[in-house]
């Protein structure tokens, strides 16, 4: 992408928001300094780095009877205290959302430019440890919604996503995926909805692309004003060189209390894998626990585990404490330690690392 892209791209979204009746300004701002032992997981830990972090975000959002539009702007500043363990970069990020509604459809149009660090996206999501390289994902797309009745509903969704990567230490892929799913409302706590999608992946150098059809079937549920369960089940099927058949699914249960929140996510799915230069399957599961101590301050705690296939399979798990203190009505300090741990299923041995960090958030308007 040429410098002139997000220019352009942000001079028109400036324009169209410039016409709307209604508009609201929030930004976000956090600093935090993060001491991160073994962060590329290495069987043997090279030693630690130091990463000092600015995280600033902008958002301007406007309304009017029928339109909405939300252009948000924001980076990832990091700087690192060895580069050679660790890079020093900037991730910008760019998103603009148009929506318009009529009083039984409505037309959603978005696009978005981000970037982040292999590091992570691999690691949260395949449960794998990758080289450290500049991922930036460039998204197009758009969502038509109609009532077909009082209780059911359609929705028509299509994506494009380009990847590519800085250093090209990994290969780029583009991703074309089409979905339709139409849900049904049994009750005001409980609906039903049937999802079928076509995806095509196009890998850099792969010999061939690869084609994913897939249905789901799944329910949302409000258990009780406190808890609500959503779950899903399906099947994947992945042609290409060689084709495949997988079941997936996955569940949600949550609660929100007065003081106890918590959350149970199990998943699984079929995602890119561009180290595999294919869809492999992953299962993905978390587990959150918040308390609040008191009116300005919440601990929480929380388990992640990723677990993918493939030639690059490998598990991941990241356990993890917090502490948010509400200063005062715009800011908020934070407190973290994690633990991260991570086994190839080549080798079996596992990789362990962990990080501690301290931050202040800034929001405007205040909460």
């Amino acid at each position: 992408m040429t410098m002139s892209k997000p220019h352009a791209f942000l001079g028109l979204s400036v324009i169209l928001c410039a016409s709307a009746v209604h508009a609201q300004h929030s930004v976000r701002v956090s600093a935090e300094v993060e001491r991160i032992e073994n962060p590329l997981l290495l069987s043997a830990s090279p030693g630690g780095v130091t990463v000092l972090r600015l995280e600033p975000e902008y958002t301007y959002e406007v309304q009017d009877a029928r339109t909405r539009s939300r252009l948000s702007l924001g980076a990832v500043l990091e700087s690192s205290s060895d580069t050679a363990l660790l890079a020093s970069r900037t991730y910008p990020s760019l998103g603009y959302t148009w929506t318009h509604g009529w009083p039984t459809s409505s037309l959603e149009l978005r696009a978005s430019l981000a970037e982040s660090a292999t590091r992570n996206t691999e690691f949260e999501e395949l449960g794998r440890v990758t080289v450290d390289s500049r991922e930036r994902s460039l998204l197009a797309g758009a969502r038509w919604s109609q009532e077909l009745t009082a209780r059911t509903q359609l929705v028509l969704d299509v994506t494009n996503a380009r990847v590519s990567y800085d250093p090209s230490l990994l290969p780029d892929y583009r991703e074309l995926e089409v979905s339709g799913q139409v849900s049904w409302e049994a009750s005001e706590r409980l609906s039903y909805y049937l999802e079928p999608s076509y995806a095509r992946l196009d890998i850099s150098g792969a010999v061939a692309d690869l084609t994913q059809n897939r249905w789901l079937a799944g329910v949302r549920s409000e258990l009780t004003p406190a808890w609500s369960l959503a779950a899903f089940a399906g099947q994947v099927r992945t042609r290409g060189s060689e084709s495949s058949t997988d079941g997936v699914g996955g569940f949600r249960l949550a609660y929100a209390g007065s003081r106890l929140s918590s959350g149970l996510e199990w998943s699984r799915d079929v995602t890119v894998s561009v180290s595999d230069a294919a869809y492999v399957r992953a299962d993905a599961l978390t587990m959150r626990l918040g308390f609040r101590v008191s009116e300005s301050a919440t601990l929480s705690a929380s388990v992640a585990r990723s677990d993918s296939e493939g030639v690059g399979g490998s598990r991941g798990q990241v356990s993890a404490l917090s502490l948010e203190n509400e200063l005062a009505p715009n800011w908020s300090a934070t407190l973290g330690v994690e633990d991260r741990r991570s086994r190839p299923d080549s080798t079996g041995e596992t990789a362990k690392g962990w990080a501690v960090r301290a931050g202040l958030v800034y929001v405007y308007p205040g909460r």
